[in-house]
């Protein structure tokens, strides 16, 4: 049996096109389970359509290009050329014209240009493009190039593709957001917070949820591994949605300052408002609420301040259990760990920084020769008081208002954006930049804005067009 597909297509022009495919199927085939179309069969069928199109469309484009917009007449031929065009149903060689100057319009330039460039500057439409940065921001590139296995396309499609076409765009994504960051920065003297300040409003606070995120390098001459800066930025307390993600491999105060404060103003965020940053004390955090606008607040993760009490707590146990005798000198040292705790957690701050000094004081009195366990507790918390201490807040107010307390957002987005590509069983190394233009692109499609920011150079606005040019649809021409 042999199937006969007839593809018709009209422009606007009413220039008609048509294309034939022939598709064999035997009955014996039945036999080997060969039911209906296969999917070669529709490969083939696809591939077919898209040539047609392809080629129509950019046929029609070249014409329309030709026209002078000023004097509305045709420019001279160049030449003509083919230019192959990669799409996601295979590789469609077209005819590629080159269009001179107008000789009256521009007298004394001799210049060409092809129409084709403009709609396809990159040899590949942008929908490839875009789908193979996608997979090769969410899985390895071997496994991201065998896009053959379900699309029409050429097998030699190598990860070595993939990999680059994923840089530019991630380059291409890095920029875009620069000149939104500058243009941002010339105008936020002049911005005004446009909302209405009501009591008890959980959405009238800005959080960044911020974290760190460790890359094997791939440079054997620098440090092992290098730092990414992995943050969402939303508004919101317990329960909300988290807001943008944000991924840099810059960590200088200003460049985490610039994107943070591009992401908060995708929330509405004008250059006014309550700022909250929540980190896990990483010094390499603590500069970006010293960049940003006040009033910027610094939380310590509630999580983190219990992790560090919890060893303090373990040694405490262990020196009661440990000492034969009555322990004369801190008989409840245990107990006052676990007040310290509770204090932070049910608002009492103050007091519980200043037990917390006091058991600091008789720490240090009662420190022995050669005593590890109280030396151990002693450095604990001497760093738990000084290297945290502007940031501990009554976590236990916060949590009856339903704020949040925890960094918990940062941290799923450094386990969903870094560690399932880069680091948890990939065994991969990569270079600062490859990584963070590999995150431009992954941390785009989180954000659902990959396919509007690669869709944006081509929405410019209509060329001028002579009236009598202009297309017309073919019931209009006939009317």
């Amino acid at each position: 049996m042999e199937w006969t597909i007839t593809i018709e297509g009209r422009n606007e022009f009413g220039d008609t096109c048509r294309k034939e495919v022939r598709i064999d199927k035997s009955w014996k085939g039945l036999f080997d389970g060969d039911i209906g179309f296969s999917i070669d069969d529709g490969k083939k069928i696809m591939a077919a359509l898209q040539i047609a199109v392809v080629s129509h469309e950019a046929e029609t484009y070249s014409l329309f290009r030709r026209v002078c917009p000023d004097c509305h007449t045709f420019r001279p031929v160049k030449g003509y050329t083919t230019r192959k065009i990669r799409t996601v149903f295979g590789t469609v060689e077209v005819r590629n014209p080159r269009w001179m100057l107008c000789r009256d319009c521009h007298p004394g330039m001799v210049a060409a240009f092809a129409p084709l460039n403009e709609i396809c500057p990159d040899r590949a439409t942008p929908e490839l493009i875009e789908l193979t940065a996608r997979l090769g921001s969410m899985m390895p590139y071997r496994q991201a190039a065998k896009l053959g296995e379900f699309l029409p396309i050429e097998h030699p499609e190598t990860y070595v593709t993939v990999r680059k076409r994923t840089i530019r765009i991630g380059e291409r994504l890095d920029e875009q957001i620069a000149k939104e960051e500058r243009r941002a920065r010339a105008q936020r003297h002049d911005r005004s917070q446009l909302e209405m300040q009501l009591p008890g409003d959980r959405r009238k606070e800005f959080v960044i949820s911020i974290d760190t995120a460790h890359v094997r390098s791939a440079d054997p001459n620098s440090a092992r591994n290098f730092e990414l800066v992995v943050a969402r930025c939303g508004r919101g307390g317990r329960g909300d949605v988290g807001g943008r993600y944000l991924v840099t491999s810059n960590t200088d105060q200003a460049a985490i300052r610039d994107r943070a404060l591009h992401a908060l103003q995708q929330e509405g965020y004008c250059g006014f408002g309550n700022v909250t940053v929540i980190s896990d004390g990483a010094e390499i955090l603590k500069r970006l609420p010293r960049a940003m606008p006040k009033p910027t607040a610094h939380i310590i993760d509630w999580f983190h301040i219990a992790m560090k009490i919890q060893p303090m707590q373990q040694i405490a146990d262990h020196i009661v259990r440990s000492q034969s005798d009555p322990f004369e000198v801190l008989p409840t040292i245990d107990r006052d760990i676990r007040a310290v705790k509770w204090r932070l957690w049910h608002g009492r701050v103050d007091g519980a920084i200043r037990d917390l000094e006091q058991f600091l004081a008789r720490l240090k009195d009662s420190q022995r020769d050669g005593e590890f366990s109280i030396a151990r507790l002693y450095s604990l918390a001497s760093q738990l008081i000084h290297s945290n201490r502007g940031a501990i807040v009554n976590y236990g107010k916060r949590y009856r208002a339903g704020l949040r307390v925890a960094s918990a957002l940062a941290e799923s987005a450094v386990n969903s954006l870094v560690g399932k590509r880069m680091v948890k069983k990939q065994q991969m190394r990569c270079s600062p930049h490859g990584a963070h233009m590999l995150m431009q692109v992954r941390t785009a499609e989180i954000n659902g804005e990959l396919r509007d920011r690669l869709r944006a150079p081509f929405r410019q606005p209509e060329p001028n067009v002579p009236p009598l040019f202009k297309p017309k649809p073919p019931l209009l021409r006939a009317a």
